[in-house]
């Protein structure tokens, strides 16, 4: 069981054709593992033996005759609790949505396409209310906790679907990131996530010009083939982008002839980063130097005024989703309920006018790549807090989000990768940002990353030992 646990998808599939295991022998395996550790993890909220049964029969049968449906038939995975899936309820993380009184009987549009790619779906995964803390703390799911360290948060709001693939209970998911929730939980986690541009997977309904969804990995290979699946087009998101067909699987391959880099070490704004945090990811960024990137550092002045508008504006997202519930529910919820609460004195014309700073970030943010092929910052500029908090500080909810949202504005390819250890063994993420549009370069420079850290090695390292530590 522990072998199986740290395979790839990729390793998987190349066992399925060559009847080493089966989808079969996998799923129960992946089974027992959610029933031996995940009371201690809590990143599944419903876990769906009997479909995940049935579709890994469904997956055998189609291996032994030579048919699989996709590169990814049979593979394991979880959903997440912000994606609609037939059958199951979603509840956004948060005890004021009244999911247990809904029928759910229509897929998200990655759902969808995993399933037609005859993807085996465990269950759902846990997210924070909302989808807008940084932490695994959810209402209605309870604490989420970190493989690594389960005092120590996961990080928000891909927070069960980070959980799940560090863990090793399954290899690959799907995460969702409107202000940073596929990379910072990828970091705090020590996998790969990656955000996609803004319309290349797509999503319905489309409710925010930040929301992405995009893949989280083991591996970026096991990324890039999800990536593949999930690209593919779906007539509901009237915003998405045009289908590209790209095969970012076999981009990975190509190499660069040069590359121009701009470091950031510092935004300008929120608290500053964790010099261990800052140390790690400065090594990575040499490392990079010595393999002939071109790296030149810049400074970067956001101010504290602009995340404050960031903030409102996000505060007045979640308050006006929280105001469909009844009166009750809402009062249960109650860090997002306190959190949001500054929303309902804000006038039109104040909401108004945050919307026209983020619009001004948003142009300022952009244009930092200008004379590069990437920026490279800190996924999230601290480490891993306690699990039972939402945030970093009380009151500053949002500051965990400073590396990150910004790229969600410009609508930029962003992916978190994996780079070092804090000395209390926690892992860093380093966030490589690419041009609008320029997915696969962001997915090439990330498994450049990957290489060069031999990440691999740690984090099976983790997963293996977690049976005897959780």
């Amino acid at each position: 069981m522990t072998d199986l646990s740290t395979l790839t998808a990729t390793e998987m599939t190349e066992g399925y054709r060559k009847k080493t295991f089966s989808p079969v022998e996998i799923t129960e395996a992946a089974l027992r593992r959610i029933e031996a550790l995940d009371p201690a993890l809590n990143s599944f909220y419903l876990t769906t033996a009997d479909e995940a049964r049935k579709m890994a029969s469904e997956s055998s049968a189609r291996w032994m005759g030579g048919q699989p449906l996709s590169l990814l038939d049979g593979v394991p995975t979880s959903i997440k609790d912000a994606l609609p899936s037939a059958g199951s309820p979603s509840y956004r993380g948060s005890v004021a949505h009244s999911a247990d009184q809904q029928r759910f009987d229509v897929d998200a549009p990655s759902v969808a396409r995993m399933r037609e790619a005859g993807m085996v779906f465990l269950g759902k995964t846990t997210m924070p209310d909302f989808g807008i803390f940084a932490s695994g703390l959810s209402s209605k799911h309870g604490v989420t906790r970190n493989p690594w360290d389960i005092t120590k948060t996961p990080g928000g709001s891909s927070a069960g679907t980070a959980v799940s693939i560090a863990a090793g209970l399954n290899p690959l998911a799907v995460g969702t990131d409107i202000v940073g929730s596929i990379r910072l939980p990828a970091s705090f986690c020590g996998i790969f996530g990656f955000k996609p541009s803004q319309g290349r997977v797509p999503y319905y309904f489309p409710n925010s010009p930040a929301l992405v969804a995009g893949p989280m990995a083991r591996s970026v290979h096991d990324a890039a083939l999800l990536m593949n699946i999930i690209s593919q087009p779906d007539g509901r998101d009237f915003t998405a982008l045009p289908f590209d067909n790209m095969r970012y699987d076999l981009v990975l391959r190509e190499a660069f002839t040069s590359a121009r880099i701009g470091f950031i070490r510092n935004l300008g704004f929120g608290t500053m980063p964790d010099s261990e945090v800052l140390g790690t990811v400065s090594t990575a960024v040499e490392m990079l130097r010595k393999e002939g990137f071109l790296v030149q550092d810049l400074d970067v002045s956001f101010s504290p005024d602009d995340l404050r508008a960031g903030e409102r504006f996000y505060k007045a997202r979640a308050r006006s989703e929280l105001s469909d519930f009844a009166a009750d529910r809402r009062a249960a919820a109650t860090v997002v309920s306190d959190w949001s609460l500054e929303a309902e004195s804000l006038t039109a014309i104040d909401l108004y006018r945050d919307f026209n700073r983020l619009q001004s970030m948003r142009a300022r943010a952009a244009a930092l790549i200008e004379g590069f092929d990437f920026l490279i910052l800190p996924s999230v500029h601290v480490p891993p807090f306690l699990a039972d908090t939402p945030g970093l500080l009380p009151g500053r909810l949002f500051e965990a989000w400073i590396n990150s949202f910004l790229f969600n504005l410009t609508e930029q390819p962003a992916s978190s990768s994996p780079c070092g250890l804090t000395a209390n063994g926690l892992p860093v993420g380093l966030q490589i940002v690419g041009h609008r549009f320029a997915d696969a370069d962001v997915f090439r420079l990330s498994k450049i990353v990957e290489d060069l850290f031999e990440w691999r090695k740690v984090l099976d390292k983790m997963t293996d030992k977690l049976l005897t530590r959780v």
